[in-house]
Order: structure tokens, then sequence, then C-alpha cells
């Protein structure tokens, strides 16, 4: 598996509404952080940034999903962008999905659904009461 393929995994269990960027960031946090060993060591990285973990790898590989059609990249004026699965990017999650442990697919589907349901403040501030090491280089105050 790719390391791409776990972006692509988390905008396809993103549904139809997909992912924003911090949604996207902070699932693929979560399953790092908490399945470290399942995922292996070419997960992505993360440092302290304005709003928590951040990987720039993630962007970089969401842009390249894109462009190869597996992922759009939705943007509304005035609105952060919004990851979306597109029909071959479903069909090849699918593929990457069946190589997954039933307890790391349940875990990843489970915590991307928990980002969706989290307003932008309740899920920073639940990153920070986690892993408060993430907060050093915060803009976000609460």
């Amino acid at each position: 598996m790719e390391r791409s393929d776990w972006t692509l995994l988390a905008v396809c269990f993103g549904g139809p509404d997909g992912l924003s960027p911090v949604q996207l960031q902070k699932s693929l946090f979560l399953l790092g952080a908490e399945l470290r060993q399942e995922v292996g060591h070419t997960f992505y990285t993360f440092i302290p940034h304005n709003y928590g973990p951040f990987s720039k790898q993630i962007y970089l590989d969401a842009e390249q999903l894109a462009a190869d059609g597996l992922v759009a990249i939705e943007r509304a004026p005035g609105s952060p962008a919004q990851y979306v699965i597109t029909v071959p990017g479903r069909t090849r999650a699918l593929e990457v999905e069946r190589e997954l442990a039933a307890r790391v697919r349940e875990y990843f589907a489970n915590v991307v659904t928990w980002t969706q349901q989290q307003s932008f403040s309740g899920l920073i501030r639940s990153i920070y009461e986690k892993y408060p090491e993430y907060r050093v280089n915060s803009v976000f105050q609460y």
C-alpha cells in the first residue's frame, strides 16, 4: 500500500460530503497516532503547526490524486476546499480497502466520521486535549 492510498481512503470514507482540509489532516493524524504499527514507517510525518498536527505531504498527495482523477478538489468562493471521491477513486479505494485488517478499516472509517461530526474548534480542541505537544505553534485559541 502506498502512502497516498491512506489519503484516498480517508476521502472515500468521507462519503458524498467529502472532507475539508482540517478533517483530512486530523483523520490521518489520528490514524497514525493511534495505529502506528499498522500504518507502517512510511506513513505521514506530522509537525506542530497553526492548527495542530500538519503534514504538507497530505496536500501534495491529494493534489496528485486529483490530477489522476481519483479525487475532486471542490473550491467554492469564500470556503475551504472539499476533497471528494470520484467514481474511479471509489473503485481504487475499494481495492485498497481489501488490503486492510478489519480493525484498521473500522477505526479509520470511524475516525473520519467523527472528524466530520465535529465543529472546526471542537476538532482542534479535541486534538490538543489528547496531544498537547501539537499545540506549541498554534494560532488557535480556545
